[in-house]
């Protein structure tokens, strides 16, 4: 088994509570007006009790990211997330929308993992639609880390 976790809104928020965009909408605005090295940090936070569930998981299962756009190439993230990820996937530069299933039969090969070993986590019900079509195990994540985290621990120990 392996968790496959999407990045924005799950394990990456906008500090606003109010910003209801997308967040990589909202990184391209802030790049283009400061620079590409902007605090990114002064306009985000991660999910830390999510990322350090993750990282507990290190060694003993592989866990991925599949997001959609760049967000996650921040010389301020990116760093962050190769310490705990093995893989960090996005799906504009592979070419797929993560709205199919094709996209996630794509993941699942470039990680060496059929798609019923892999748990995937999103906020977005297509997503989660497309990943159950390719066969992964879906995980629909409301905000509510511990309940999240028990039911990636109960699809892990099946």
């Amino acid at each position: 088994m392996m968790v496959l976790s999407d990045f924005s809104r799950t394990l990456f928020y906008p500090k606003d509570p109010n910003y209801t965009g997308g967040l990589n909408a909202l990184h391209k605005k802030l790049h283009a007006e400061y620079g590409g090295e902007y605090e990114i940090l002064n306009y985000f936070e991660f999910n830390t009790e999510l990322l350090n569930f993750y990282r507990s998981l290190k060694g003993i299962y592989p866990v991925s990211i599949f997001t959609t756009d760049i967000i996650q190439n921040h010389p301020h993230v990116r760093p962050v997330l190769e310490e705990t990820f093995d893989h960090i996937f996005s799906a504009n530069e592979l070419g797929v929308d993560k709205k199919t299933a094709n996209a996630y039969i794509l993941v699942s090969e470039k990680i060496g993992a059929a798609p019923p070993d892999i748990v995937y986590i999103d906020d977005q019900d297509d997503n989660l639609s497309a990943a159950t079509d390719a066969g992964m195990k879906a995980i629909h994540f409301d905000g509510d880390n511990k309940k999240l985290i028990g039911q990636i621990r109960a699809l892990l120990s099946r």
